[in-house]
Formats: C-alpha cells, sequence, structure tokens
C-alpha cells in the first residue's frame, strides 16, 4: 500500500494485538477490524520481548493490512525490532513516540523504500513536529496516544488537551495531504456508551478512526466513523440538486462549492465503506 493511497480507503479500526501472543493474530484479523497492529511495545513485558520477535512471522498469513508496532527509538530493543521486520519483509511499521523525520530517514534506510509509517504522537515535541511528520513521503498515517502524551505533558489526559492535540494532527495530516489521524484507543473496554462519547469526540475534532485494543470495540468504532443514513441522504440531495455546481438552496439553507465538496465526499465514503462490507 502506498502512503498516498486515497483518504476513503485507509483503516478506520486497526486493533492491537500482543506479539507474545500468537493464538491472538488470527482472531485479530477476523474480528472486524480493518487493519492489524501487532505490538512489540506497550503490550510486551521487557522479559517477552525478545521472544515475542519470533512471533512476527504469523503476520505474512494475516489478510488485513497489518502493522508491527516496533520499541521505541530511544529503546535497548529498537535496533533488533527492525532487524527482524526487515528480516521477514514485513513493510507498515507502526513508529511510537514519534519526534522525528532524521528517524524516519533512518529508518527508511535500514528498511527500504517501500515501507509504511505509522507515526504515533505521544509526546510535545512529537506534537511540534506534527506538521513536519505528515508530510514526511512514507508515512501514511498519523495517530495519537493520549496516555503517553499526557504522561510527557505531567498532566490529566482531559479533554481539552485531546482535542487540542487530535485538530493539531487533523490539520498536520491534511496540509500534507495525508489521511485524517487515528484517535488513541479507549481503555473502557466493556464500557460501549463510553466508546461511542469518545467517538463522536473525536470526530469533532477532526478524526479519521480510532485505534483498538479489544475485538469488541472494532464493530462500534467503524460504525461511528461510518456516515450516517441521514448524512447520506443529505448528500445525496445536496449532489442531485448542484449537477452544475451552482450554488443553491437544499432544505432551506444556502449550499456552494465547498458545501458541495463535502457531500460528495460523504457519498464516496458511503459507497466504499458499502464495497467494504461495512
Amino acid at each position: 500500500m502506498s502512503a498516498q493511497d486515497d483518504v476513503h480507503f485507509t483503516p478506520v479500526a486497526p486493533l492491537f494485538v500482543p506479539a507474545d501472543r500468537p493464538e491472538r493474530f488470527e482472531k485479530a484479523d477476523r474480528s472486524g477490524a480493518d487493519a492489524v497492529v501487532i505490538d512489540l511495545e506497550d503490550a510486551v513485558a521487557p522479559a517477552a520481548k525478545d521472544g515475542a520477535r519470533f512471533n512476527l512471522h504469523h503476520a505474512l498469513t494475516l489478510r488485513n493490512p497489518t502493522y508491527v508496532r516496533v520499541n521505541s527509538q530511544d529503546s535497548s530493543w529498537y535496533t533488533t525490532d527492525l532487524a527482524a521486520v526487515g528480516a521477514l519483509g514485513l513493510r507498515r511499521i507502526c513508529l511510537p513516540k514519534a519526534e522525528s523525520v532524521a528517524t524516519l530517514d533512518a529508518m527508511v534506510h535500514i528498511l527500504g523504500e517501500d515501507i509504511e509509517i505509522m507515526a504515533l504522537i505521544e509526546t510535545a515535541r512529537g506534537l511540534e513536529a506534527a506538521a513536519a511528520l505528515a508530510a514526511h513521503s512514507h508515512v501514511a498515517r498519523l495517530a495519537f496516544g493520549p496516555a503517553d502524551f499526557a504522561l510527557d505533558l505531567g498532566a490529566t489526559a482531559s479533554d481539552a488537551i485531546k482535542a487540542h492535540a487530535m485538530m493539531r494532527l487533523a490539520v498536520a495530516s491534511r496540509a500534507a495531504g495525508k489521511p485524517l489521524p487515528l484517535d488513541g484507543p479507549s481503555f473502557e473496554v466493556t464500557d460501549t456508551a463510553k466508546l461511542a462519547s469518545e467517538c463522536q469526540q473525536a470526530l469533532n475534532h477532526g478524526a479519521g478512526g480510532k485505534l483498538c485494543i479489544h475485538p469488541a470495540q472494532t464493530s462500534h468504532v467503524i460504525s461511528a466513523f461510518q456516515p450516517s443514513d441521514e448524512q447520506l441522504r443529505w448528500a445525496q440531495r445536496v449532489a442531485d440538486a448542484a449537477q452544475d455546481g451552482a450554488a443553491r438552496l437544499v432544505d432551506g439553507k444556502m449550499i456552494d462549492a465547498p458545501i458541495i465538496a463535502q457531500a460528495r465526499a460523504l457519498l464516496l465514503r458511503g459507497r466504499s465503506q458499502s464495497n467494504k462490507g461495512v
């Protein structure tokens, strides 16, 4: 997959699975998630990291786009993680605590020009560098890690802090011509109301999807980020009324070129999700 793939065909609900639990890889792949992230970092205890790398070959058999989240570049495991990924020819990398274009360039030098990177923004430095990271030719997507971000700030992961970061990531992503960023996961695994609320907040602040940490979350996230029937009906009315692209009234409101473009984008999202069986 190219880092320049169309924004309408990018994952909405990638599911993390611990790299030291290979029996869960196929379950994650069949969970309804539209991508899988095999996690060598937070989900794996330090003593298990070396053994977890030996499970990465199972990623080659999965149907969905599959990323490997390596350990951060300042850890003692990072170099060995990249070597394991490169030896297997895995091409999608999730980089935690992304802060530097130089780190991305070095990763490309090690793994090759055909890699695709999901850059996780989890620090103040990462947020300040978001525009440069998003513009990197091998970055397919930015994603937000609110827990580590709040830890780096020495603050609580409040709605206001998360909204500020997400909106900045959204602007950086679209300015670079990349898909809208992914919001961080909900840690309330069994609370579907909380998950729905978090998805709505993420949508309001410019997210294009949400990372998942449990299979039960994926269908809810995909549904939340799918245009509603009401939105699609509105978009179709706008598109039908604006065949010539001229401004006019629809449902008593004036529509012009940006609104027409928004309606057409919604219809395209709806069609793409229908084609994927959402």
